[in-house]
């Protein structure tokens, strides 16, 4: 088998208002197509509109209609790869997970895979904090998986939910696994990601390969640009990522450097759409701008929506039938209106027992 006989997996469920209004559908199927990647696409769906369909189909996806499912949505996307993987797995090479609204392809993952998998049968992103350092992520362990067996996995790094690829028999074997962990937990709680997590760090630990964002496999953004998860910043494994701004194309970092400009943090939607770049850059403040990156281009960008402005830049880049030039950039997003005054406090008053207040440079604290 060969790169043609790779796949694409991705659930699509409940009420999507549609390819031109959702955020990130727009920049996940151009970032695929732009990626190079030669295999298949498979999207399992139900509940989708027609103009989604449509745009879906104008991509090469292929659809496959399910009923809309008695459980939950984070339950039922697990169920349904493994139902479907069980019966089509012997199909494809290698199979890549990815979630939708909030990822883009900056390169053909395939590649990365032939050049770096080797005799590892399976490998998953990170977010490169140890799950008891990670507040949302410990929270769902105790709470989903059980003090006991969040206790097995406390120090072991948090795998994201929505970016894991691998060979295709293993691939199905994952999510059987933690359909078998997620169906009986009836709580609050999305039970996907951590229960991936227990089922890779355990079942699948001789076979699984983590690779650090040096290797350029993925970034997921989700700790450092997501200023409710603050406690977890002194725990990340990684340096924060670096963007050539020429190219809108994110790379690993290496040493911050304060002489570089950054894409300055905007987390509150309605305040100011206009992006700012400015000097000095601080990772816990805004993106680092870089002319000449060291770090490799990161394959996968899982979470660039978790900055108002971040998103903003990587949207236009992908946006349908639009290559990205910074000046125009600049100036489509220097004509941006402002919004109704009275969305402009727009904010998150809470999320998860932690409230947050905007401090002096953009840095939020817990209070």
């Amino acid at each position: 088998m060969n790169a043609e006989n790779d796949l694409i997996l991705s659930v699509m469920g409940g009420t999507w208002v549609g390819v031109y209004g959702y955020p990130g559908i727009e920049a996940y199927v151009e970032s695929i197509r732009r990626s190079g990647f030669i295999g298949r696409k498979v999207m399992l769906c139900w509940g989708i509109r027609h103009e989604v369909r449509q745009r879906l189909g104008e991509y090469g996806f292929e659809l496959v209609n399910l009923p809309q499912p008695k459980d939950p949505f984070f339950h039922a996307r697990m169920r349904v790869c493994y139902e479907y993987l069980k019966e089509h797995h012997q199909e494809f090479r290698y199979i890549f997970w990815l979630d939708i609204k909030d990822l883009i392809l900056q390169n053909n993952p395939s590649v990365w895979m032939e050049e770096n998998l080797g005799e590892h049968e399976l490998v998953v992103a990170t977010e490169p904090v140890p799950i008891m350092y990670e507040e949302t992520n410990w929270l769902w362990a105790r709470n989903i998986l059980g003090e006991t067996r969040a206790a097995e996995i406390k120090t072991n790094l948090v795998l994201n939910g929505g970016v894991f690829a691998g060979k295709s028999e293993a691939m199905a074997e994952v999510f059987h696994q933690t359909h078998l962990l997620c169906y009986p937990y009836g709580g609050p709680y999305p039970p996907c990601q951590i229960s991936m997590n227990y089922t890779m760090h355990t079942m699948f630990k001789d076979s699984v390969y983590i690779p650090s964002w040096s290797e350029g496999f993925a970034a997921c953004l989700h700790p450092c640009w997501s200023p409710w998860r603050t406690p977890c910043w002194p725990h990340m494994r990684d340096p924060h990522p670096v963007l050539d701004v020429n190219t809108c194309t994110l790379h690993a970092g290496t040493t911050p450097n304060a002489a570089n400009p950054m894409l300055v943090f905007n987390p509150h939607w309605g305040v100011d759409r206009r992006v700012k770049i400015m000097t000095p850059s601080h990772p816990l403040q805004g993106l680092e701008c870089v002319n000449a990156p060291e770090g490799k281009t990161f394959s996968i960008v899982h979470g660039y929506d978790r900055d108002w402005d971040v998103k903003a830049l990587f949207e236009f880049r992908y946006r349908f039938g639009g290559e990205f030039n910074l000046g125009a950039f600049k100036t489509w997003n220097e004509n941006q209106p402002l919004p109704p005054r009275a969305l402009r406090s727009i904010h998150r008053e809470k999320l998860v027992g932690v409230s947050l207040v905007p401090q002096p440079g953009r840095v939020f604290k817990r209070h």
